[in-house]
């Protein structure tokens, strides 16, 4: 019933994301893209990941795309700004860089698959208590003979005791926090030059053509004084 739910959800997931890249309405395409990430949130909470599956919904489903939708709305660039449509050669190598990511992707799933899964018991953590708690008591018993045989009192100090160390749940906020400021800090800290670097991209892509950039394209044919002679 599980491998169900995965593959269900998996399957919003990615029909979400072509949605989101096939939709020609831009609010179309953010609706698609909220709805795939809600659909990432329900399966981190499927596999246990609550902190992963709240952060999911509160940040990228709330502010972000509450973002890009205004974003959208507020922008109405008209077909002149966007400019002319890219041709079949600048596409190509679009698509084979595409294609060679999926066939990575695809290729480092097969390998993963290939390992044979680790079986073991693990005992329950009641019982592990209750094994050292029966040791300590027999430790102490055997202190508080050893202190009567040589007429001395026990003290208290002097006794073995159980300290109890507080349980890290999996996909809690501390689980969460160890792995990623120790063994995943450096990914940690690239992906945050990667979002420096798309939002870069986004303004210079963003950026309205001046009168410079647009010699040589099908905007230059407009007239330079027409807006000035309605004037």
């Amino acid at each position: 019933m599980e491998a169900i739910f995965v593959w269900l959800i998996g399957i919003v997931i990615v029909l979400a994301g072509a949605a989101t890249v096939l939709q020609s309405n831009p609010i179309h395409a953010a609706l698609s893209m909220l709805v795939a990430l809600g659909g990432t949130a329900v399966l981190m909470a499927g596999l246990k990941a609550h902190f992963l599956a709240t952060m999911q919904v509160l940040l990228y489903g709330g502010a972000i795309m509450v973002l890009f939708v205004f974003v959208i709305m507020l922008l109405t660039l008209k077909e002149e700004e966007l400019g002319p449509e890219p041709s079949l050669s600048e596409r190509l190598p679009a698509v084979i860089a595409s294609l060679l990511i999926v066939f990575v992707l695809f290729w480092a799933l097969a390998q993963r698959s290939k390992q044979a899964p680790v079986t073991y018991e693990k005992p329950h953590l009641d019982q592990l208590v209750d094994a050292a708690e029966t040791r300590i008591e027999a430790q102490r018993a055997k202190a508080v003979a050893e202190a009567d045989r040589l007429g001395q009192t026990a003290k208290a100090a002097d006794l073995p005791t159980l300290r109890r160390r507080t349980v890290v749940h999996y996909g809690s906020t501390e689980h969460f926090a160890r792995f990623l400021y120790t063994d995943y800090a450096v990914p940690f800290e690239l992906i945050t030059v990667l979002v420096m670097a798309a939002a870069a991209g986004v303004i210079v892509l963003a950026r309205r053509p001046d009168r410079h950039t647009l010699e040589g394209t099908r905007l230059s044919s407009t007239p330079a004084g027409s807006s000035g002679g309605a004037a």
